[in-house]
C-alpha cells in the first residue's frame, strides 16, 4: 500500500483521508452490490478498503431509504462446541415483512458467501429460515431452529460483514459485527481500528465523539516510524481513515494509533504483518 496515492509516495503519510462520497462510491445497489462484491476481490487495496467502509458507514440511499442496518444480538450458548466462537442472532428492525431475502457474508481475505436458501423476517425484524407463523410475528428471539444464528470466530479487530437483499433487488441492507473489537474510549470519545486484511497491512480507523468539523491529528507509530496526518470530523463528530502500518524493510510489527486532543485521549495497538492474524 506504499504507492496507493501520490500523496503517500511524496509525503510518506500512512493515512488516506476518505471523502464522504467514498462511503457509497463502491455501492452497486441491492442485488447488484452482492454480485459486484462476489465477482472479484479488487487488486487495489485502497478500493478494497473503501468497499468495506461503504458497508460500515452506509447512509440512507435509493436501495435503503431508511438507512436500516443488520443488528447482531449475542446468544448464550448452553453447550458451546467452541468456547471461542461468538453466537449472534440477526435482526433488522423496520425491515419490510412478507418478502423473501438473500443473505450473504463477507469476511476479510475472502469472497462473498451466500447463505443457503431464502431468508424471511417477522414483525420485529428477526431474520428467520422460514416464513414466520402468526404466533412468531412479535418475537425478538425464537431459537436456532427458526431464527438465523451465526457462530463467529475472529481475530481481535476483525470485522464480519453481512448483507441482506430483497428478492426483487430493490432493498440492500448491510451490517458489520466485530466480535473482539480493538477500541479505546474516554468519555464520549471512541477510537476503533478494524483489520482491512488478515495481516493488518491495511487498517480502517473510526473515531467518534469529536466536535463536528474538528480537524485532529491521527498519530501513528510503527516500528519507530511516526506520522500524524489530519482527519476531520463530519457533522456527527465521526471521522474515518485508512492507515497503512507497514515499514520498509520490516515484515511485521505493531502500530500504535492515537488521538490526543482536549477531552479525547485514546489509543489502540495493532499487530501487523507476517504471523499477526490469530483468531481467538
Amino acid at each position: 500500500m506504499k504507492a496507493q496515492t501520490a500523496r503517500a509516495q511524496a509525503g510518506g503519510a500512512r493515512l488516506i483521508k476518505v471523502p464522504r462520497t467514498a462511503f457509497l462510491a463502491f455501492a452497486c445497489l441491492a442485488l447488484t452490490a452482492l454480485n459486484c462484491l462476489s465477482q472479484t476481490t479488487p487488486d487495489d487495496p485502497v478500493t478494497l478498503l473503501r468497499r468495506q467502509i461503504g458497508l460500515d458507514n452506509a447512509a440512507p440511499n435509493a436501495a435503503n431509504p431508511q438507512g436500516l442496518r443488520i443488528q447482531f444480538q449475542k446468544v448464550d450458548k448452553t453447550h458451546p462446541a467452541d468456547a471461542q466462537a461468538v453466537r449472534y442472532r440477526l435482526l433488522v428492525p423496520g425491515v419490510p415483512q412478507n418478502q423473501t431475502y438473500t443473505l450473504a457474508v463477507w469476511r476479510i481475505g475472502t469472497q462473498v458467501v451466500y447463505t443457503p436458501g431464502e431468508v424471511f423476517a417477522n414483525a420485529k425484524g428477526l431474520l428467520m429460515w422460514h416464513q414466520p407463523k402468526p404466533k412468531q410475528q412479535d418475537k425478538d428471539s425464537l431459537g436456532g431452529a427458526d431464527e438465523i444464528e451465526v457462530d463467529l470466530k475472529a481475530a481481535r479487530g476483525e470485522p464480519v460483514r453481512y448483507m441482506l437483499a430483497s428478492a426483487d433487488g430493490k432493498l440492500f441492507i448491510p451490517g458489520t459485527v466485530v466480535p473482539y473489537p480493538l477500541e479505546s474510549g474516554q468519555s464520549n470519545c471512541r477510537l476503533e481500528a478494524r483489520l482491512g486484511m488478515p495481516d493488518a497491512q491495511g487498517l480502517l480507523v473510526y473515531i467518534d465523539g469529536l466536535a463536528p468539523g474538528t480537524a485532529v491529528p491521527l498519530e501513528s507509530e510503527s516500528q519507530g516510524e511516526k506520522h500524524a496526518p489530519v482527519v476531520t470530523a463530519d457533522a456527527k463528530g465521526h471521522a474515518v481513515a485508512l492507515v497503512d502500518p507497514t515499514v520498509a524493510g520490516t515484515n511485521a510489527g505493531v502500530v500504535k494509533i492515537s488521538v490526543n486532543t482536549k477531552g479525547c485521549s485514546v489509543s489502540v495497538e495493532v499487530p501487523w504483518g507476517e504471523g499477526s492474524y490469530r483468531p481467538l
